[in-house]
């Protein structure tokens, strides 16, 4: 019964998106614009670089700074993607730190040890507070909130001694995988305007892609820091479950959801994740630790094509061809052991993620509307047609789809926490220390803006592993015909996030990594 009602979906809701793609194919007519080519040479060096000749005296950070500042003004038309800029106090930051580098007060080895980032500049999603800057949610109800304090994992950026020189859009109260509000605007992708960058990380994906910064933060429930990735190219890594510190997110989520929330790094330069998961899993009970050298001649892969669940999209020709390059290239190179795998148990993935989120959300009216008790989400719906609506169609959506069944059904909350163990159980079998599984991060490339909405169970890819606690890093590996980028995502198993990325820097240097926009 089970195989004729996935046929049944498969085939309806594949003929809803055939239909949904000609109607934004024919309301976009062509490809939208795209950001133009790098100029600066500053802006094509990876943060680890920047900081170590800015540490050297061979780079001013003020010009690194400026670098930016001046980039983001650049490709802010095109894309939308930042909410505050604090070029100003960034600027007078980077000035200071000059000052130290050149007084000779501290050795390289010592700026190295206790401040690896200093004078590199960095970006924030406007969901993790930075003290003194907005962080609106992208609602309009939270419109005038400002942080009193940094989130956790800003500050220990801060303290690495990186410089925050804006935040970022995102989808409002990162209720989806497009980033548009009513407050900030629509955030687009730079390698095509008429694309989305994805959500909730959309305005970091959007503004790293496009190399207006080197280096950001974003967070992940669903996937909202690899799946933006995976459409605008870069690289993004999901850690272990605590790992890095989730707090100083606003609004802040139900506590019985907050372990499926995870902050983590997002970048154009593979090796940065490194730094940059050094610094955020410091103060951890287990933090990274990056060896030397990896020697992938133990290393094991398990790979899977495609997920074949309800409603659940499939994957695009290329991404399926660029996996099985991935895979090829360890077993050529490193006589790695290779196999797939498939997960008959993930069938219902989406609608199991979705309902044991929405359980474990006690007054998800209440967080979305401030506190109002009279609102009614069916009549604002159709009020949000008309630009009535205080709230953007995302979670509104939310808080209507919560009562279908089909989508959620959280009488069925104890049958799905018991499927989720069960998948927990089948990892565990698969992953080791010396085993990665790869898979893609989504199943398409970028779809036109609002037509993720008919990729939404697909999420399923990226959501089972913030269910399941397990270190998962997406990687770029090229880009189609039309000059969209897409990727797959490297997983392991829980604290092994330092192969995961170092598999990442791997195939970085085959497969080229990102690319400027504009290079394509």
């Amino acid at each position: 019964m089970q195989k004729f009602w996935y046929w049944f979906w498969y085939l309806n809701s594949g003929f809803v998106r055939f239909v949904a793609r000609c109607f934004y194919t024919i309301r976009y007519c062509g490809k939208g614009k795209v950001v133009p080519n790098v100029k600066n040479p500053l802006l094509l060096k990876s943060a680890t670089k920047l900081a170590e000749e800015i540490r050297e005296g061979k780079l001013r950070s003020e010009d690194v700074v400026q670098a930016y500042m001046d980039r983001i003004l650049e490709v802010e038309p095109y894309i939308n993607a930042t909410v505050d800029r604090c070029f100003l106090v960034a600027i007078e930051e980077a000035r200071k730190v000059d000052s130290v580098i050149a007084s000779g007060e501290y050795t390289k080895e010592e700026l190295a040890e206790t401040k690896p980032l200093l004078g590199v500049p960095f970006t924030v999603k406007v969901l993790l507070q930075v003290k003194g800057l907005r962080c609106t949610g992208g609602s309009l109800l939270y419109a005038d909130v400002r942080a009193e304090e940094d989130s956790p994992a800003v500050a220990l950026m801060k303290k690495a001694g990186a410089i925050v020189i804006a935040t970022t859009n995102s989808a409002e109260m990162g209720m989806d995988f497009e980033t548009n509000n009513l407050i900030h605007g629509k955030t687009c992708n730079p390698f095509d305007t008429h694309r989305t960058s994805g959500g909730s990380s959309g305005g970091e994906s959007a503004l790293i892609g496009a190399a207006g910064s080197v280096l950001g933060l974003g967070n992940d429930l669903l996937g909202s820091v690899r799946v933006p990735s995976h459409f605008t190219g870069i690289f993004a890594h999901k850690p272990t479950q605590g790992l890095v510190p989730n707090l100083g997110c606003f609004p802040a989520p139900d506590p019985d959801i907050a372990d499926f929330l995870y902050t983590g790094p997002m970048c154009r330069y593979a090796e940065d994740l490194v730094l940059s998961m050094r610094i955020l899993s410091a103060k951890s009970g287990m933090p990274v630790t990056f060896p030397e050298k990896v020697y992938f001649r133990s290393l094991k892969i398990c790979f899977m094509k495609e997920i074949h669940g309800l409603l659940v999209a499939p994957v695009h020709k290329e991404i399926v061809e660029a996996l099985k390059c991935a895979v090829s290239h360890f077993q050529a190179y490193y006589f790695a052991e290779a196999k797939e795998v498939e997960m008959p148990t993930l069938y219902d993935a989406s609608r199991a993620i979705l309902s044991t989120l929405m359980h474990g959300v006690k007054d998800l009216k209440a967080t979305l509307t401030n506190g109002k008790e009279d609102f009614n989400e069916r009549l604002d719906y159709l009020k949000c047609f008309f630009g009535k609506s205080t709230l953007s169609k995302a979670p509104l959506r939310a808080l209507n789809g919560a009562k279908i069944p089909l989508l959620c059904d959280k009488n069925k909350a104890s049958k799905y926490q018991n499927l989720i163990k069960s998948w927990s159980e089948d990892f565990d079998l698969l992953l080791d220390d010396h085993t990665v599984l790869l898979m893609p991060t989504f199943p398409v490339t970028a779809p036109y803006h609002s037509e993720i909405f008919y990729f939404l169970p697909s999420t399923c890819y990226t959501s089972i592993f913030n269910v399941l606690g397990l270190p998962s890093t997406q990687c770029p590996l090229g880009y189609t015909s039309d000059g969209l980028p897409y990727g797959i995502q490297i997983v392991g198993r829980k604290n092994n996030d330092a192969l995961t990325i170092a598999c990442a820097i791997e195939l970085e240097s085959i497969f080229g990594g990102w690319k400027s926009p504009g290079s394509l």
